[in-house]
């Protein structure tokens, strides 16, 4: 035993884990922009198993000790929680009731909040949208009088 017993196990993987990360980042398109910011997420986690990867690959072919990967996690995992709001923004309860999410919810909406919450959101949107617009259909008949009157 030279060691490297951790790296060589992690190198025999080859690709595998980041191919494993990268999966479930495919279905992050269904949901378009709604599950931007977890994609981005899910693409972070996938860039740190590349890099643990790579560096157990490196430790494995140079027939150096684990050590050196320890060093290498030891630094991810430092970035990992310098970042840990972009790299992990799951919530496993609603950012307004506190209710318990599902799997969808927790994984895939940027939101983070419940089914009922969140219809109340899109009920106020739509409405301010409304407002919105019918304040600009006002003012637009405004003008249109007063250039009328010239």
């Amino acid at each position: 035993m030279n060691g490297n017993t951790v790296s060589a196990w992690i190198a025999e993987l080859k690709m595998w884990p980041l191919i494993v990360v990268l999966i479930p980042n495919l279905m992050f398109r269904r949901y378009g922009q709604a599950a931007g910011k977890k994609r981005m997420s899910s693409l972070l986690q996938a860039i740190a198993v590349f890099l643990i990867t790579t560096m157990a690959q490196l430790v494995a072919a140079r027939g150096l000790t684990d050590n050196y990967l320890y060093i290498g996690v030891a630094v991810v995992a430092v970035l990992l929680y310098i970042f840990r709001e972009r790299v992990f923004p799951y919530r496993l309860s609603c950012a307004e009731c506190d209710a318990r999410l599902d799997f969808k919810t927790i994984y895939f909406m940027d939101d983070n909040l419940c089914t009922d919450c969140h219809s109340k959101k899109v009920a106020e949107k739509e409405a301010a949208e409304k407002t919105a617009e019918a304040v600009d259909n006002d003012e637009t008949s405004q003008i249109e009088s007063e250039g009328g009157d010239d």
